[in-house]
């Protein structure tokens, strides 16, 4: 297989990383929301991972803490927020500098990915970048890497970038399977690691947007009467009126009117832009 000597490829990775809807629960960026991942631990996939403590341990005064930053911008709209874990203080705090040299990026680094998992819950959507977590380490602390980008995938919340040694190709590879954004192999990463963290960002904005799209559309539907979503169902359905008011026990004539009432409340104008809303909100 070729291989750049600091990326892994969209064809190397297997599959390529998917966005995918904000389960329920974790309401827009901006807004109280409950954690990264869901509440319940993900099951061990294998028996000897039942040691390895859960993906969101409760904060306590012996928790590990996010390391002092350097620098950090005051809060102010347009920040971005990257999150840096990296047990090598040398490697995490020239990565560091590397990523606070944009005004508009706060940069938090830690140590581990359960210092970063205790406060994940009160950190801003962005992106986490893993420094070699992981390598040499045996199957067991590979997976939780994997599973750790896997669910952190599935949240929407971030978006996972891996630096990792020339000679974990097959950890990089598993990685962009997972759903890691990109794989950067060292010592090159630092070369590309700022547009990568880029795209990653990027990423999470989109999410972001679908999100905030998504909550409108359910409080739109929410307006809606029982007979009236009644007819938008049958209408998502493909349904015309008459099979829409068969089904309903009512006229056609009266579900014509149902279905101006409908869109007027839903501020569409074409049947098209109604079941768009429809299907942003999850109906189907």
């Amino acid at each position: 297989m070729m291989v750049k000597a600091h990326s892994i490829s969209s064809v190397e990775r297997g599959v390529a990383p998917v966005l995918f809807a904000r389960p329920e629960g974790f309401p827009p960026a901006g807004t109280d929301r409950p954690g990264m991942f869901a509440s319940t631990p993900y099951p061990a996939t294998r028996q000897k991972r039942a040691e390895l403590p859960d993906y969101f341990p409760q904060s306590t005064p012996s928790s590990p803490r996010a390391l002092p930053m350097p620098i950090e911008a005051p809060p102010t709209a347009g920040l971005v927020h990257a999150y840096l874990i990296d047990a090598d203080d040398e490697s995490r705090a020239a990565l560091h500098k590397l990523l606070s040299g944009r005004a508009n990026m706060v940069v938090r680094a830690y140590r581990t990915r359960a210092a970063f998992l205790a406060s994940a819950d009160m950190l801003d959507d962005g992106c986490v970048i893993l420094s070699d977590e992981g390598a040499d380490k045996g199957d067991i602390e590979t997976g939780a890497l994997l599973d750790f980008i896997r669910h952190a995938r599935e949240s929407r919340r971030f978006a996972c970038v891996l630096l990792a040694s020339g000679q974990q190709l097959r950890l990089a590879i598993d990685a962009m399977k997972a759903g890691a954004v990109d794989c950067l192999l060292m010592p090159h990463a630092a070369e590309d690691l700022p547009c990568v963290v880029d795209d990653a960002l990027a990423m999470v904005s989109v999410a972001q947007a679908e999100s905030a799209a998504s909550a409108e559309a359910r409080h739109q539907i929410e307006r809606l009467t029982a007979r009236e979503r009644d007819v938008l169902h049958g209408l998502l359905h493909g349904k015309s009126n008459k099979m829409i008011a068969l089904d309903l026990g009512i006229s056609p004539r009266t579900v014509e009117i149902y279905r101006s009432h409908l869109m007027d409340k839903l501020g569409t104008h074409s049947l098209s832009e109604t079941l768009k809303v429809a299907f942003a909100a999850g109906m189907s």
